[in-house]
């Protein structure tokens, strides 16, 4: 097997400079009254929510790992908060779907944009070569993950250590 210790290294640095950038931008923006209600975690629910909204409640649990009654009671506080909504789903009246505000999504906007030039004006001194390498593989990346979520492959069950297919 490939060893893919780079791959998790560079993952835990990404998420690392994703939170940190999260972090950042709250800090930055206490004076707006949206964003200083909200802690750095709540911001991070949004940005799943905001991936893949309007979602269901299944889905923030999925994608947070945020069990169901923890993720049903951060949706309801934030609800309280006029930050996000529950709408009934169209095509399945007995789901409610959740979604974001009009001021939440422009600060995601926002915060996505940072989070791009940051990385961005890390790579700015890659070759073309290197560039188009990292462009290439995570190409290949993000179509493997889509179609693991899409179709729900790859879930080990991991207990005491040992993995579990």
């Amino acid at each position: 097997m490939t060893d893919l210790n780079d791959f998790f290294e560079a993952h835990c640095s990404i998420e690392f400079l994703r939170r940190q950038n999260i972090a950042e931008y709250w800090d930055e923006n206490q004076e707006d009254d949206v964003i200083a209600r909200l802690t750095p975690r709540q911001i991070n629910h949004l940005v799943v929510i905001n991936r893949y909204g309007p979602c269901s409640l299944h889905t923030v649990t999925q994608h947070t790992g945020l069990s169901s009654s923890a993720a049903s009671a951060a949706i309801d506080k934030m609800v309280r908060l006029g930050i996000v909504d529950r709408v009934q789903n169209r095509d399945n009246r007995r789901e409610i779907q959740v979604t974001l505000t009009p001021a939440i999504r422009n600060h995601l906007a926002r915060i996505d944009l940072r989070f791009r030039t940051r990385i961005a004006a890390i790579l700015a001194d890659c070759t073309d070569e290197e560039a188009e390498s990292i462009s290439r593989s995570a190409g290949i990346l993000r179509r493997k993950f889509d179609f693991s979520v899409k179709h729900g492959t790859g879930n080990i069950a991991v207990s005491n250590g040992e993995e579990r297919s």
